[in-house]
């Protein structure tokens, strides 16, 4: 006979009467079958099936749809089964019957079980456990069947006298407690460990009142002195007298059984343990969406008690736009028999709603179709909401980074670019940056391209930002940035995949030409309050001395003598001539502006010097490029100063003459004059100083002709540059607004 599990010992308690999905899965698995009644309180009804595993549907040869059926429907003597579970449910104590047919007469359970469940609801449920079922007809009474059936038994079975001398093992005792039949056979045995003396006694006594005893659960020492958990069924033998002449003992080792079970009740606790106390929420609904339970844990996060939700449809606390999709993961989820993740809004009770990330999974209680799921969630508003923040910052980052005029580039160690600013493409005329280190062998001036490379190197090797002012050459011109290298390294905190270096470069070639000009008025300035006291010092005696000088020479009249005198008067005219420009660069001007043709002031300006340029061999062209009238808001005399002093430098730099050209052309709103001389030129580290005070090429020369003329075209609201090439000629610019448009132009308003 098998040894009967308490199985119902392991489903004493319920959460709201129903039965957790660990508990279902347990009570599957069990090979014994068993099953669940419920009953009334308030009713005296026959009961009904609530649950049965799918070791009593075979046992009894039933099928599913005989749960929720009456007691009297389904079984042979209903009244033996309703009698046991109202007497047990009663009692509060199993309740054992013997030897009971209970769906055919040919089949007899040698015990069954009936346990007591405590319930905190209107209704009352009661376990029923069966045990080895046996045909009742056709009993054999062949020696020799007998004695094989004996023989092959799985279980240890040992028949001795009721003097305890034992006469027959069989092979499974010998297996189950190391005796060999020759060991013990004719003598007797004892496989009581220490202390179970009282337990030897109860054993005499109930076989003195019964021809079957059983004990569910004890224990038995092996030959080798281990001890073993068994189940033992005692049962008295007879003779043809009615004499009891031997017992026999059949033992069935349930030791992995009660390992099982220990191991069931650890995880059951374990389980009830981590579902009343985590932090996240815990669902277990059916496909409707009712909800048979619901973790402590609702009332900390959304503010409702678990009992809120117990049999109320979880989908009425999903937000409203949320809930067809949640519904339709969860039903992709029992097709493809897999979790499903999802996050939603879920009702909370005074925040509106809260964001929930929840993972849905079917519940397995034996076969699919599954019937239930459960739904694990995590509150991430606090996440969601930095999230937010994150791509709203993402966003206004991205703006700013499209928006600004600074270049920004992010390149790893091999020089691959990450990002390009659309700054930057812009600047290259729509092309993209592959590569930083060709971009700058491609771009960056050759003196600045080996520093930049170091600090380049040195900061991913030292991981410090460094700062380098460079310059780059596009289209034969230089723009000069300043730049910020900031190394990106990748650490617990940020999710780079390799150390990259961020660029931030800034043109700051206007700011350094404003600062140069600044740095030109106030030179101006300085030059101009020295200029002031130095032709005030040289008026006074310069008067005098040429006084006297004219007064000598009319005394005078030896010819190399007045030849002398000459020659002072004309060194002291020079002296007096620099003093005038002197006090022109130190008095403030102010400009009296009028209408004039541009044609007047350049023609007068040429006739002025044909006879010098016929005489030094030099070749005068002028070239109208557009032949209408150009009409400048300006001051004559200062612009003729201005071409009179450039075409008079032009002709000295040409001693052995040359070609001097000079065009004349309209460029929108504005006018272009270009001198352009075959003279020597100027060096180009002598270039950048050329305008300076006190500067100039010329032997005699002050540096205040250029210094002047730039004044007058700057007063003039135009802009004067020079472009050279030592040996080959000098060119001179000049750009001033038209007074008004030609004809066919229409000029830029501000």
């Amino acid at each position: 006979m098998r040894r009967m599990i308490n199985t119902v010992d392991t489903c004493r308690r319920f959460e709201g009467d129903v039965m957790k999905p660990f508990e279902h899965s347990i009570l599957d698995s069990y090979p014994e079958p068993y099953i669940m009644f419920v009953f009334s309180k308030d009713s005296q009804d026959g009961g009904h099936i609530n649950y049965a595993n799918q070791a009593a549907l075979e046992a009894l040869q039933l099928n599913k749809n005989s749960i929720g059926k009456s007691i009297e429907e389904v079984f042979l003597h209903p009244e033996q089964i309703i009698q046991g579970c109202r007497k047990a449910i009663s009692t509060s104590e199993h309740e054992t019957l013997e030897h009971v047919s209970i769906t055919h007469h040919d089949i007899v359970f040698e015990s069954v079980k009936f346990a007591p469940i405590s319930s905190e609801s209107g209704v009352q449920y009661c376990g029923m456990i069966l045990d080895t079922p046996y045909t009742s007809d056709k009993m054999m009474t062949d020696d020799r069947m007998v004695e094989s059936i004996f023989m092959s038994s799985p279980n240890a079975t040992l028949v001795q006298s009721v003097d305890g001398e034992v006469f027959k093992i069989n092979p499974a005792f010998t297996e189950m407690f190391g005796w060999k039949d020759y060991e013990v056979i004719g003598h007797t045995i004892s496989l009581f460990p220490s202390g179970y003396e009282k337990e030897y006694e109860e054993i005499v006594r109930q076989l003195r009142k019964q021809d079957v005893y059983l004990i569910p659960k004890t224990k038995r020492v092996h030959k080798d002195g281990t001890v073993k958990d068994v189940s033992i069924c005692y049962m008295n033998i007879y003779n043809h007298r009615r004499e009891r002449t031997a017992v026999a003992r059949l033992y069935i080792d349930i030791s992995k059984q009660i390992l099982f079970h220990e191991k069931y009740l650890a995880q059951r606790n374990s389980f009830q343990l981590i579902t009343e106390n985590m932090k996240d929420l815990v669902v277990i609904a059916d496909f409707s969406g009712k909800v048979l339970y619901a973790s402590p844990s609702h009332l900390e996060i959304t503010g409702f008690s678990a009992d809120t939700y117990l049999n109320r449809n979880v989908f009425r606390h999903i937000y409203s736009e949320d809930r067809r999709k949640v519904f339709k993961q969860i039903q992709n989820m029992v097709h493809a028999g897999r979790s499903a993740k999802a996050e939603i809004r879920y009702k909370h009770a005074s925040k509106g709603f809260i964001w929930i990330e929840l993972i849905a999974s079917p519940l397995y209680e034996g076969k699919a179709p599954y019937k239930k799921f459960v739904i694990v969630g995590r509150d991430i508003t606090d996440r969601k909401h930095a999230e937010q923040a994150l791509q709203e910052s993402e966003r206004k980052y991205r703006l700013i980074l499209e928006k600004t005029s600074d270049f920004i580039v992010t390149f790893n160690q091999s020089g691959d670019v990450n990002f390009v600013s659309p700054s930057l493409k812009t600047w290259l005329n729509h092309s993209s940056v592959t590569n930083m280190y060709a971009f700058m062998t491609d771009y960056v001036v050759r003196d600045d391209f080996k520093l930049l490379y170091e600090i380049t190197r040195s900061v991913f090797e030292t991981k410090e930002a460094e700062q380098i002012a460079f310059t780059l050459e596009k289209n034969q011109k230089n723009y000069t940035f300043d730049a910020v290298l900031t190394p990106l390294i990748s650490n617990e905190y940020n999710s780079y995949e390799e150390d990259m270096i961020l660029l931030i470069a800034r043109d700051i070639t206007k700011r350094l030409e404003d600062e140069h000009v600044s740095m030109q008025l106030e030179k101006m300035s300085t030059v101009g309050q020295l200029a002031a006291g130095i032709a005030h010092e040289l008026r006074n005696p310069l008067t005098s001395v040429k006084g006297f000088i004219r007064m000598i020479n009319d005394e005078v009249e030896d010819p190399l003598l007045q030849n002398y005198l000459d020659i002072i008067g004309g060194e002291l005219d020079s002296i007096e001539r620099i003093a005038d420009e002197f006090m022109d660069l130190a008095k403030p001007h102010v400009v009296k502006l009028s209408e004039t043709e541009l044609h007047d002031i350049v023609d007068g300006c040429v006739r002025l010097f044909e006879g010098t340029a016929f005489l030094k061999g030099i070749n005068m062209e002028v070239e109208y490029i557009d032949e209408q009238e150009i009409i400048l808001n300006c001051q004559k005399s200062a612009l003729k100063r201005v071409f009179i002093n450039i075409m008079k430098n032009a002709m000295e730099a040409m001693e052995e003459g040359g070609d001097l050209k000079i065009q004349v052309e309209l460029r929108d709103h504005f006018v272009e004059l270009r001198f352009i001389d075959s003279g020597k030129g100027i060096k180009e580290e002598r270039l950048k100083y050329i305008g300076e005070p006190f500067y100039s090429t010329k032997e005699k020369g002050i540096g205040l002709g250029l210094m002047m003329s730039r004044k007058i075209v700057r007063e003039h609201g135009g802009k004067l540059t020079i472009e050279s090439e030592y040996l080959k000629g000098t060119t001179i610019r000049i750009i001033l607004p038209l007074a008004k448009a030609p004809s066919g132009l229409i000029p830029i308003r501000s």
